[in-house]
């Protein structure tokens, strides 16, 4: 669709995921922002365009995202709104809904239409795939219709809601879960405790709570104070909270098991899912696991590993593995935390890229009844670093033998360990018992 978009405030992670997405779509995006050497390095890393005057960008455009930090949200929604043409969409990416709903729809003229949203994922997810996008929309239906369309093509999760009961059930999904991982972290900074050893001690849920725990502190303080301070239904979660953990501490302290069963019980039936939990846990463990076994079994093996977060690449033989790092044999440790296992075609992908390709004919002497293109693919499955196996000419006659055929095979290889792979294509046809020429 030709379109124009302003993302105010677009040159931070989720201005990326976004720009990325409307210019998928055949939108010409302009990113907005105070800080021209920031925004300028941003907008050509995302190949959109850069401005540092919201209102000018904002009156131009088709649709206007406002993606800025929360304690900027009202003066910027204030800054742009009044600008937004009529027929343009005006949204918001906030994780709070009810007051930069109201300050859009207060601010914004007859005619604009009006669309509160939050991405329910952070900026290090990339994409959509998956994800949960609240939607929470005020006015207007075009624009509306569009925009869902774009997310289901791009496999996001999509929950219909309004402000006010996004806001409250944010209150328990961001607020509480939040505030409950940040006491935990709290809690072990009080205690001088060294959480590193105790995961020498640690069961699996320990370990899957500590990477919860360390995911949320081990991010930007400022936003989960935000997301804490600025939603109005918070206070009173908290309140529940933490009256919740003082009834189970006295239950405890009076060494009073059938109340704190009592309250176990009672918390179990309410959630009333409790064996799809524990299959979600039992599957998260059991991935972590498996890829750790297969790492043990690719020792002397090469092996591609991609770090999840830089998407840098690591490739090598597999030298040593324990149970957080990998060694490979450039004598990099790397820690498995940050690491997926890609498959063997983005390994031989990676070689091909990095170390080109060569090029050899090889001919063999088969019975007459063998079939050379099921062997051309048996030699490029089963030899890694084989690229691709043509069959280039067949010749027979007497020179060749009564009921014999010689196939010439033109095999392209990765120019890594050129003698290796010439020694494998031999010996491999050698077990099937072809004579070479």
């Amino acid at each position: 669709m030709d379109c124009k978009v302003a993302v105010i405030g677009g040159y931070g992670g989720m201005g990326r995921i976004f720009s990325e997405l409307f210019k998928s779509h055949g939108c010409e995006v302009t990113i907005c922002g105070p800080t021209v050497s920031k925004g300028e390095k941003a907008a050509l890393e995302f190949g959109v365009k850069y401005s540092k005057n919201n209102v000018e960008t904002a009156a131009k455009s088709d649709i206007v995202v406002i993606t800025v930090p929360i304690q900027y949200t009202e003066q910027t929604i204030m800054e742009v709104a009044p600008h937004v043409k009529s027929g343009a969409l005006l949204m918001d990416l906030t994780s709070v809904k009810s007051w930069p709903c109201e300050l859009m729809d207060k601010y914004a003229k007859a005619g604009v239409e009006v669309l509160g949203t939050h991405p329910v994922f952070g900026p290090r997810v990339g994409k959509l795939d998956g994800q949960v996008m609240v939607l929470t929309p005020i006015r207007g239906e075009y624009w509306l219709k569009w925009f869902r369309e774009i997310l289901i093509k791009n496999n996001a999760k999509i929950v219909d809601s309004n402000p006010k009961e996004h806001d409250e059930v944010m209150a328990v999904v961001q607020g509480l879960t939040h505030f409950a991982y940040i006491s935990v972290g709290k809690t072990l900074y009080d205690l001088n405790i060294d959480v590193k050893r105790t995961r020498d001690f640690s069961s699996p849920i320990y370990d899957l709570m500590l990477d919860m725990v360390g995911r949320i502190i081990g991010q930007d303080p400022h936003l989960y104070a935000e997301i804490q301070i600025t939603n109005p239904q918070v206070q009173k979660i908290h309140e529940h909270y933490l009256n919740a953990a003082k009834e189970l501490s006295e239950a405890v302290k009076n060494k009073d098991e059938e109340q704190f069963v009592k309250y176990m019980v009672a918390a179990s039936k309410h959630f009333d899912d409790t064996e799809r939990a524990m299959g979600r846990s039992d599957k998260a463990i059991g991935s972590l696991v498996a890829e750790l076994k297969k790492l043990k079994k690719s020792i002397g093996k090469p092996i591609l590993l991609k770090h999840i977060y830089s998407k840098k690449l690591h490739a090598g033989i597999v030298e040593s593995v324990t149970a957080d790092e990998v060694k490979l044999s450039d004598n990099k440790t790397l820690k498995l935390s940050n690491l997926r296992i890609l498959d063997e075609q983005k390994l031989k992908e990676y070689n091909v890229k990095k170390y080109g390709t060569i090029k050899r004919d090889f001919s063999y002497v088969h019975p007459e009844q063998t079939d050379e293109n099921f062997i051309s693919h048996l030699v490029e499955t089963n030899i890694a670093d084989i690229v691709s196996v043509t069959v280039k000419e067949v010749f027979r006659g007497e020179k060749i033998g009564k009921e014999q055929k010689s196939v010439c095979y033109a095999i392209e290889f990765i120019s890594y360990d050129i003698q290796n792979s010439d020694a494998q294509i031999k010996d491999f046809f050698a077990k099937l018992g072809s004579i070479q020429r």
